[in-house]
């Protein structure tokens, strides 16, 4: 029996990369996919274009306003019917076989909660072949608690996370870990390290993930932030939000005696 994959968007006002990121969801090779579109109250029109390209092949949450990424997305995950689920960005392109292939590795071992692929930069209208500096690779955390992937690695690893634009998760590793904490991811971060909260808790659970370069897709990066994609660029709010939650994620999920020793 071919497994069903649900697809969860969330759109905030993003008309100019989202129809785009949903072609290359519909072109995928693996056919049993369920689309699921959480907006957020967007006024830009990209919802009703949306509708009226698709129409009842995807599925809508429609949000009054912008309720943040992590409750939007939670909401996407409450209302999967998929045995696995991409979490997908709206500025993110899938390779046709992105699903095919990582669904193919996850099913291998039923102890991996998730497999990220390998992130290349969409910039502009081009899908280009440069891989987009600190995501998809081996994730490994820097000084100041950042998170960074290693490009160089060519080959399938175990890793902290996936990268966050487009992983392919498994269902029961979200269900396990919402019934351990009470939630998917945590609102209070409302958007930014959401997904660094939710990979340390898979692996506090148990669960695995696995870097997979055979399975790819492609980029932009801060999509809902107008594409600046460098810290200084975003606005004020954006860098408080960022860094305040930063904070919180190392508070949150560090022990004390980690946490004393990192403090200086």
């Amino acid at each position: 029996m071919i497994p069903l994959v649900t697809v969860a968007v969330v759109n905030w006002n993003g008309d100019r990369y989202i129809h785009r990121c949903l072609e290359h969801v519909f072109a995928q090779t693996h056919s049993e996919l369920e689309v699921i579109i959480v907006d957020n109250g967007s006024t830009d029109g990209s919802l009703q274009k949306i509708k009226a390209r698709y129409g009842d092949r995807c599925r809508y949450i429609e949000n009054i306003g912008n309720v943040g990424y992590s409750p939007a997305m939670n909401q996407g995950m409450a209302a999967a019917a998929g045995e696995y689920m991409v979490q997908l960005n709206s500025d993110a392109c899938l390779h046709e076989e992105f699903v095919a292939k990582s669904l193919r590795r996850i099913q291998q071992d039923d102890g991996v909660g998730a497999v990220g692929g390998r992130v290349y930069q969409w910039q502009g209208d081009d899908l280009t072949s440069k891989l987009r500096k600190g995501e998809g690779g081996r994730y490994y955390f820097r000084k100041r608690f950042q998170l960074r992937a290693d490009e160089r690695v060519e080959r399938e690893t175990l890793t902290f996370g996936p990268a966050s634009c487009f992983p392919l998760l498994r269902m029961n590793m979200l269900k396990d870990v919402h019934e351990s904490s009470g939630y998917y991811f945590d609102d209070s971060f409302f958007a930014g390290w959401e997904d660094t909260d939710l990979w340390f808790r898979m692996q506090l659970r148990g669960w695995t993930c696995v870097f997979l370069p055979t399975a790819y897709g492609w980029h932009v990066g801060s999509g809902s932030a107008g594409g600046n994609a460098t810290f200084f660029t975003k606005s004020v709010e954006y860098r408080t939000r960022i860094l305040r939650n930063r904070l919180f994620l190392i508070a949150k999920n560090l022990p004390a005696p980690v946490l004393l020793r990192l403090a200086p």
